[in-house]
């Protein structure tokens, strides 16, 4: 199974110093490998573009910046994977520079491994913003780690026990989301392939019970099949795609749970009539996304249109703006598969109306493109979508609230050398892009 859904009010344990360990010198961002601080300042290009240098831990190779999420240009938050000798974590960044480390996922030197029972470093996935504050993605189901307030300070950080699962557990899973439409219902999804639900913040204390997953051994609810014999249009799709680099934009879940959405027939994903080998009776499996307006007690499938097949398969992430605009997207190397469909009444579920966008001419026959996330600023009308072609930097760019996208990637093939794997927007302008090696791209006149 792949991942799991949770909501949680989140209890602090800043006061007790659980987070943000400093650096081994007793310093706040010595910018050692083990402290893993601040770094020397940004490069500026001529086109605008401010490229910001890691500390050295966090510029090799197999290092992912996931996640970058700022409510102000000189207040951000970096979400790290695992560095060189270390873990991953997460960082503030000021407008020239990373900041201080604020949680450490080192197994040695960080507290979030031993809170939940974690052996191994961890890495940090990205940020889900909730009713409660912000959520730091962990590649641990045992630890829910947040931030209220000035996200950039470290006593606003904190972490809490996810809480215990009823006939089992969580296992070494990754958080994918968690949300909470009031203080007693909460919903967390993980990488191990169930939506759960509970009626308190995620504590040592909470009992999270199974809700939703079709592919489970046995599957969830206990009826599955009843269920779906007597309403096809139910999903029988796990919860989540997976891949390596972890996806950024496998689940998407309303901050009052209003809509939740996932793909089908997307990377690594199966189906409960290709687990049951019940294909024949049930129908031939198709690519498109699964939807919830009821919590995530039943999600239904809607098809893609233009008829894809498995030589265009389902979607590789989906994205919402609000609970009614959503966009689901493909591009995967290797495969000639890229694009990108919009819709703007996603809580009419399987009514749902999906459009496809238009991307830059030779991006649906290509076999070297990969889309790996889509951001956009609050008017909903600016938005980039980010990846890479052929190994090198990707940008897209829509200014119609993702009806078009045009190729802009000259703009940052100078500053980034590979992935770009995410990225956030303050505003039309202000945005910021982070990808493999450490990568931290900024600009502050995206429109020009």
């Amino acid at each position: 199974m792949k991942r799991i859904v949770l909501m949680a009010v989140l209890v602090g344990l800043s006061a007790c110093g659980i987070l943000g360990i400093d650096g081994p010198d007793g310093g706040s961002g010595g910018g050692g490998a083990n402290g893993g601080g601040g770094a020397g300042g940004g490069t500026t290009m001529g086109n605008g573009w401010t490229k910001i240098t890691p500390p050295d831990a966090f510029s090799g190779s197999s290092v992912y910046i996931y996640g970058v999420h700022c409510t102000a240009a000189d207040k951000c938050v970096l979400a790290t994977s695992t560095g060189n000798s270390r873990g991953g974590g997460v960082f503030a960044l000021n407008a020239t520079s990373w900041g201080e480390l604020l949680v450490d996922g080192d197994y040695e030197d960080g507290p979030v491994a031993t809170l939940s029972g974690t052996i191994g470093d961890l890495s940090f996935l990205g940020f889900v913003p909730t009713r409660s504050g912000l959520v730091a993605r962990v590649t641990t189901s045992g630890a829910i780690v947040s931030a209220k307030g000035d996200i950039t300070a470290k006593s606003s950080w904190s972490a809490v026990k996810t809480g215990t699962v009823v006939g089992g557990d969580f296992g070494l899973n990754a958080t994918i989301t968690l949300q909470s439409s009031t203080d007693s219902d909460w919903v967390f999804v993980n990488n191990n392939g169930f939506v759960y639900s509970a009626t308190q913040a995620p504590s040592a204390t909470t009992a999270w019970t199974k809700i939703w997953s079709p592919t489970a051994v046995p599957p969830v609810p206990a009826d599955f099949e009843a269920q779906f014999t007597a309403d096809k249009s139910l999903c029988d799709w796990d919860i989540t795609t997976s891949a390596q680099p972890y996806p950024s934009q496998s689940f998407w879940a309303a901050p009052d749970l209003s809509l939740m959405i996932h793909p089908a027939e997307g990377l690594n994903q199966r189906s409960w009539r290709e687990a049951t080998n019940n294909e024949a009776r049930f129908g031939a499996i198709k690519p498109g996304v699964c939807i919830s307006t009821d919590k995530g007690r039943h999600f239904y499938f809607k098809e893609l249109p233009e008829n894809l097949n498995v030589s265009s398969p389902g979607p590789f992430g989906v994205t919402c703006l609000d609970k009614d605009t959503c966009f689901a997207f493909n591009g995967t190397q290797f495969q000639a598969n890229s694009y990108v469909y919009f819709t703007t009444n996603a809580t009419q579920g399987k009514a749902s109306t999906w459009t496809k966008a238009t991307l830059p001419s030779g991006f649906a026959t290509s076999t070297d493109i990969t889309i790996a996330a889509i951001f956009f600023a609050p008017d909903k009308t600016h938005g980039w979508a980010v990846g890479n072609n052929s190994r090198k930097p990707m940008l897209l760019r829509t200014t119609d609230a993702g009806r078009t996208w045009s190729d802009i990637s000259g703009q940052v093939t100078a500053l980034a050398t590979s992935d770009l794997v995410n990225g956030f927007a303050l505003d039309a302008n202000r945005i910021w892009l982070v990808g493999r090696y450490g990568f931290v791209g900024t600009t502050g006149s995206a429109q020009n």
